[in-house]
Protein backbone atom coordinates (compact mmCIF):
# COMPACT_ATOMS: atom_id res chain seq x y z
CA UNK A 1 0.00 0.00 0.00
CA UNK A 2 2.97 2.63 0.74
CA UNK A 3 4.69 1.38 -1.98
CA UNK A 4 1.41 2.23 -4.51
CA UNK A 5 0.96 5.36 -2.54
CA UNK A 6 4.71 6.93 -2.89
CA UNK A 7 5.79 5.06 -5.86
CA UNK A 8 2.31 5.27 -8.18
CA UNK A 9 3.09 1.23 -8.92
CA UNK A 10 0.15 -0.53 -10.22
CA UNK A 11 -2.13 -2.87 -8.92
CA UNK A 12 -1.02 -5.86 -10.69
CA UNK A 13 2.81 -5.23 -9.81
CA UNK A 14 1.74 -5.03 -6.27
CA UNK A 15 -0.03 -8.21 -6.18
CA UNK A 16 2.47 -9.80 -8.01
CA UNK A 17 5.15 -8.65 -5.50
CA UNK A 18 2.29 -9.78 -2.70
CA UNK A 19 2.68 -12.94 -3.78
CA UNK A 20 6.53 -12.70 -3.99
CA UNK A 21 6.59 -11.36 -0.66
CA UNK A 22 4.87 -14.93 0.70
CA UNK A 23 7.12 -17.51 -1.05
CA UNK A 24 10.09 -14.95 0.49
CA UNK A 25 9.35 -15.35 3.78
CA UNK A 26 8.40 -18.92 3.72
CA UNK A 27 11.97 -18.98 2.28
CA UNK A 28 13.08 -18.23 5.39
CA UNK A 29 10.83 -20.13 8.13
CA UNK A 30 12.61 -22.82 6.30
CA UNK A 31 16.29 -21.20 5.95
CA UNK A 32 15.71 -20.95 9.82
CA UNK A 33 14.90 -25.04 9.98
CA UNK A 34 18.27 -25.66 7.59
CA UNK A 35 20.11 -23.60 10.58
CA UNK A 36 19.42 -26.72 12.70
CA UNK A 37 21.07 -28.91 10.37
CA UNK A 38 24.29 -27.03 9.98
CA UNK A 39 24.12 -27.11 13.65
CA UNK A 40 24.01 -30.88 13.87
CA UNK A 41 26.86 -31.01 11.06
CA UNK A 42 29.32 -28.13 13.25
CA UNK A 43 28.82 -30.85 16.16
CA UNK A 44 29.80 -33.17 14.22
CA UNK A 45 32.76 -31.40 12.62
CA UNK A 46 33.93 -30.99 16.10
CA UNK A 47 33.91 -34.41 17.24
CA UNK A 48 35.69 -35.44 14.11
CA UNK A 49 38.09 -32.74 15.36
CA UNK A 50 38.54 -33.42 18.71
CA UNK A 51 39.51 -37.03 17.64
CA UNK A 52 42.47 -36.21 15.77
CA UNK A 53 43.51 -34.19 18.50
CA UNK A 54 46.76 -35.80 20.88
CA UNK A 55 44.95 -34.16 24.34
CA UNK A 56 41.16 -34.84 23.79
CA UNK A 57 38.78 -33.15 25.25
CA UNK A 58 35.35 -34.78 26.52
CA UNK A 59 32.66 -33.74 23.90
CA UNK A 60 30.23 -36.62 25.39
CA UNK A 61 27.90 -33.58 26.06
CA UNK A 62 27.56 -31.99 22.46
CA UNK A 63 27.54 -35.60 21.73
CA UNK A 64 24.00 -36.63 23.56
CA UNK A 65 22.64 -32.84 22.96
CA UNK A 66 23.58 -32.38 19.06
CA UNK A 67 24.26 -35.59 17.85
CA UNK A 68 22.31 -37.96 19.59
CA UNK A 69 18.94 -35.92 19.63
CA UNK A 70 16.14 -37.38 17.55
CA UNK A 71 15.64 -33.94 16.49
CA UNK A 72 18.48 -32.76 15.07
CA UNK A 73 18.93 -36.75 13.57
CA UNK A 74 15.32 -36.27 12.08
CA UNK A 75 16.07 -32.56 10.36
CA UNK A 76 19.46 -33.47 9.32
CA UNK A 77 17.62 -37.28 7.76
CA UNK A 78 14.76 -35.00 6.18
CA UNK A 79 14.62 -35.67 2.28
CA UNK A 80 11.93 -33.64 1.77
CA UNK A 81 13.67 -30.24 3.88
CA UNK A 82 16.96 -31.37 1.37
CA UNK A 83 14.64 -31.00 -1.37
CA UNK A 84 12.98 -27.94 -0.46
CA UNK A 85 16.88 -26.49 0.12
CA UNK A 86 17.13 -27.11 -3.80
CA UNK A 87 13.86 -25.97 -4.78
CA UNK A 88 14.26 -22.44 -3.68
CA UNK A 89 18.14 -22.18 -3.50
CA UNK A 90 18.36 -22.34 -0.11
CA UNK A 91 22.32 -22.27 0.06
CA UNK A 92 22.67 -19.26 2.49
CA UNK A 93 24.17 -21.39 5.69
CA UNK A 94 26.26 -23.67 3.28
CA UNK A 95 27.99 -20.32 2.11
CA UNK A 96 28.42 -19.06 5.16
CA UNK A 97 29.74 -21.70 7.25
CA UNK A 98 31.44 -19.26 9.71
CA UNK A 99 28.45 -17.63 10.89
CA UNK A 100 27.11 -21.28 11.64
CA UNK A 101 30.67 -21.70 13.87
CA UNK A 102 29.94 -18.78 15.61
CA UNK A 103 26.13 -19.10 16.28
CA UNK A 104 27.62 -23.08 17.87
CA UNK A 105 30.04 -21.74 19.95
CA UNK A 106 27.66 -19.19 21.11
CA UNK A 107 25.22 -22.02 22.06
CA UNK A 108 28.15 -24.35 23.97
CA UNK A 109 29.56 -21.19 26.06
CA UNK A 110 25.60 -20.85 26.83
CA UNK A 111 24.34 -20.71 30.76
CA UNK A 112 21.67 -22.96 29.24
CA UNK A 113 24.08 -25.63 27.36
CA UNK A 114 25.38 -25.65 30.80
CA UNK A 115 22.35 -26.43 32.55
CA UNK A 116 21.55 -29.02 30.42
CA UNK A 117 25.17 -30.67 30.77
CA UNK A 118 24.17 -30.71 34.34
CA UNK A 119 20.69 -32.79 33.51
CA UNK A 120 19.61 -36.18 32.45
CA UNK A 121 20.99 -36.31 28.81
CA UNK A 122 19.60 -39.38 28.10
CA UNK A 123 16.06 -38.22 28.30
CA UNK A 124 14.37 -37.55 25.20
CA UNK A 125 11.91 -34.87 26.00
CA UNK A 126 14.76 -32.94 27.73
CA UNK A 127 17.11 -33.03 24.62
CA UNK A 128 13.60 -31.43 22.62
CA UNK A 129 13.55 -29.16 25.80
CA UNK A 130 17.03 -27.86 24.70
CA UNK A 131 16.22 -27.30 21.51
CA UNK A 132 13.31 -25.02 22.57
CA UNK A 133 15.34 -23.34 24.86
CA UNK A 134 18.49 -22.73 22.41
CA UNK A 135 16.41 -21.62 19.87
CA UNK A 136 14.30 -19.12 22.46
CA UNK A 137 17.24 -17.33 24.50
CA UNK A 138 20.19 -18.07 21.95
CA UNK A 139 18.71 -17.99 17.77
CA UNK A 140 15.78 -16.18 18.39
CA UNK A 141 18.11 -12.97 20.09
CA UNK A 142 21.32 -12.93 18.47
CA UNK A 143 22.13 -10.26 16.05
CA UNK A 144 24.40 -11.66 13.99
CA UNK A 145 21.76 -13.85 12.42
CA UNK A 146 19.19 -10.49 12.53
CA UNK A 147 22.21 -8.80 10.51
CA UNK A 148 23.08 -11.71 8.52
CA UNK A 149 19.28 -11.93 7.51
CA UNK A 150 19.15 -8.34 6.76
CA UNK A 151 21.64 -9.16 3.80
CA UNK A 152 20.58 -11.97 2.43
CA UNK A 153 17.30 -10.85 1.42
CA UNK A 154 14.52 -7.69 1.39
CA UNK A 155 12.14 -8.10 4.13
CA UNK A 156 13.65 -11.13 6.14
CA UNK A 157 14.96 -8.66 8.90
CA UNK A 158 11.08 -7.51 9.26
CA UNK A 159 10.37 -11.07 8.84
CA UNK A 160 12.54 -12.74 11.21
CA UNK A 161 10.42 -12.12 14.83
CA UNK A 162 7.31 -13.41 13.55
CA UNK A 163 8.68 -16.59 11.99
CA UNK A 164 10.94 -17.07 15.18
CA UNK A 165 7.17 -17.15 16.90
CA UNK A 166 6.41 -19.63 14.15
CA UNK A 167 9.04 -21.83 14.35
CA UNK A 168 9.32 -21.82 18.39
CA UNK A 169 5.20 -22.91 18.51
CA UNK A 170 6.76 -25.73 15.76
CA UNK A 171 9.56 -26.93 18.33
CA UNK A 172 7.28 -27.17 20.57
CA UNK A 173 4.39 -29.15 18.62
CA UNK A 174 7.29 -31.45 17.84
CA UNK A 175 8.14 -31.72 21.41
CA UNK A 176 4.56 -32.84 22.35
CA UNK A 177 3.85 -35.32 18.94
CA UNK A 178 7.87 -36.55 19.30
CA UNK A 179 7.72 -36.34 15.45
CA UNK A 180 8.92 -33.95 12.72
CA UNK A 181 6.46 -32.36 10.22
CA UNK A 182 8.21 -30.01 7.79
CA UNK A 183 6.22 -27.32 6.79
CA UNK A 184 4.97 -26.98 3.08
CA UNK A 185 3.18 -24.55 2.54
CA UNK A 186 3.36 -20.95 2.80
CA UNK A 187 -0.02 -20.55 4.13
CA UNK A 188 -1.61 -22.37 7.03
CA UNK A 189 -5.18 -21.62 5.24
CA UNK A 190 -5.79 -20.63 1.73
CA UNK A 191 -7.99 -18.28 3.59
CA UNK A 192 -4.96 -16.71 5.12
CA UNK A 193 -3.79 -15.71 1.39
CA UNK A 194 -7.17 -14.77 0.42
CA UNK A 195 -7.59 -12.59 3.16
CA UNK A 196 -5.11 -10.41 2.35
CA UNK A 197 -5.65 -10.42 -1.49
CA UNK A 198 -8.88 -9.00 -0.68
CA UNK A 199 -7.52 -6.25 1.83
CA UNK A 200 -4.97 -5.04 -0.37
CA UNK A 201 -7.95 -4.92 -3.40
CA UNK A 202 -10.55 -3.69 -1.09
CA UNK A 203 -8.02 -0.50 0.16
CA UNK A 204 -6.58 0.70 -3.30
CA UNK A 205 -10.07 1.41 -4.08
CA UNK A 206 -9.70 4.08 -1.69
CA UNK A 207 -12.92 5.40 -0.90
CA UNK A 208 -13.22 9.19 -0.48
CA UNK A 209 -16.03 8.53 1.81
CA UNK A 210 -12.94 7.23 4.22
CA UNK A 211 -10.96 9.82 3.85
CA UNK A 212 -13.56 12.28 5.01
CA UNK A 213 -14.03 9.70 8.18
CA UNK A 214 -10.26 10.07 9.02
CA UNK A 215 -10.74 13.69 8.53
CA UNK A 216 -13.76 13.88 10.76
CA UNK A 217 -11.65 12.00 13.46
CA UNK A 218 -8.30 13.67 13.01
CA UNK A 219 -10.00 17.57 13.26
CA UNK A 220 -6.68 18.96 14.95
CA UNK A 221 -4.29 17.71 11.53
CA UNK A 222 -4.16 19.00 8.28
CA UNK A 223 -4.66 16.27 6.02
CA UNK A 224 -1.27 16.53 4.84
CA UNK A 225 0.46 16.43 7.94
CA UNK A 226 -0.94 13.07 8.46
CA UNK A 227 1.92 10.42 7.76
CA UNK A 228 1.52 8.16 4.76
CA UNK A 229 1.68 5.12 6.87
CA UNK A 230 -0.28 6.22 9.46
CA UNK A 231 -3.48 7.01 6.82
CA UNK A 232 -3.00 3.49 5.19
CA UNK A 233 -2.90 1.79 9.00
CA UNK A 234 -6.02 4.13 9.38
CA UNK A 235 -7.48 2.92 6.15
CA UNK A 236 -6.69 -0.78 6.48
CA UNK A 237 -8.58 -1.13 10.35
CA UNK A 238 -11.52 0.78 9.01
CA UNK A 239 -11.97 -1.31 5.98
CA UNK A 240 -11.27 -4.36 8.23
CA UNK A 241 -14.14 -2.96 10.60
CA UNK A 242 -16.67 -2.75 7.64
CA UNK A 243 -15.94 -4.89 4.97
CA UNK A 244 -14.63 -8.19 7.05
CA UNK A 245 -17.20 -9.63 8.68
CA UNK A 246 -15.08 -12.81 10.28
CA UNK A 247 -12.24 -10.54 11.94
CA UNK A 248 -12.82 -9.73 15.14
CA UNK A 249 -12.74 -5.74 16.01
CA UNK A 250 -10.22 -6.63 18.75
CA UNK A 251 -8.11 -8.18 16.69
CA UNK A 252 -7.97 -5.46 14.30
CA UNK A 253 -7.11 -2.53 16.70
CA UNK A 254 -4.44 -4.32 17.92
CA UNK A 255 -2.62 -5.50 14.76
CA UNK A 256 -2.86 -1.95 13.37
CA UNK A 257 -1.29 -0.24 16.77
CA UNK A 258 1.23 -3.32 16.88
CA UNK A 259 2.08 -2.58 13.31
CA UNK A 260 2.01 0.97 14.12
CA UNK A 261 4.92 0.69 16.28
CA UNK A 262 7.12 -1.45 14.23
CA UNK A 263 6.64 0.67 10.62
CA UNK A 264 6.04 3.99 11.31
CA UNK A 265 6.87 7.07 14.29
CA UNK A 266 7.13 6.52 18.12
CA UNK A 267 3.96 8.68 18.60
CA UNK A 268 1.71 6.89 15.99
CA UNK A 269 0.86 4.19 17.86
CA UNK A 270 -0.50 6.15 20.64
CA UNK A 271 -2.44 8.45 17.64
CA UNK A 272 -3.57 5.43 15.39
CA UNK A 273 -4.62 3.72 18.47
CA UNK A 274 -6.83 7.01 19.91
CA UNK A 275 -8.39 7.65 16.58
CA UNK A 276 -9.51 3.95 15.83
CA UNK A 277 -10.84 3.64 19.07
CA UNK A 278 -13.26 7.18 18.79
CA UNK A 279 -13.78 6.02 14.73
CA UNK A 280 -15.31 2.22 16.17
CA UNK A 281 -17.48 3.92 18.72
CA UNK A 282 -19.06 5.67 16.38
CA UNK A 283 -19.35 2.99 13.51
CA UNK A 284 -20.73 0.97 16.48
CA UNK A 285 -23.77 3.72 17.39
CA UNK A 286 -24.73 3.81 13.47
CA UNK A 287 -24.83 -0.32 13.16
CA UNK A 288 -21.88 0.21 10.26
CA UNK A 289 -19.81 -2.98 11.92
CA UNK A 290 -21.65 -6.25 10.86
CA UNK A 291 -19.65 -9.24 12.11
CA UNK A 292 -20.15 -12.77 11.22
CA UNK A 293 -19.95 -15.65 14.41
CA UNK A 294 -16.37 -15.45 14.26
CA UNK A 295 -15.87 -12.04 13.75
CA UNK A 296 -17.94 -11.47 16.93
CA UNK A 297 -15.32 -14.00 19.18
Amino acid sequence: MYSKKTGNIDNRSLLKQFNLSSKNFYKLIITQILLFKELFLESDRQILLNTKKYFKNDLSIIENLFINNDFFQNINDSKLLYNLSQKYSLDYWINNKKKIQNIFNKIIESEIYNNYANSDINDSSLKYSFVEDVYKNVIAQDDEIYSFYQECEIGWSDDFPLVNSIILNWIIKTKINNSITIPTKIFKDPSDKRFGKDLFSTVVKDKKSVEKIIDKFTPEWDNDRIAIIDKIILKMCIYEFTDFPSVPVKVSLNEYVEISKEYSSPNSSTFINGVLNNIYKNFLEKNLIKKNERGLQ
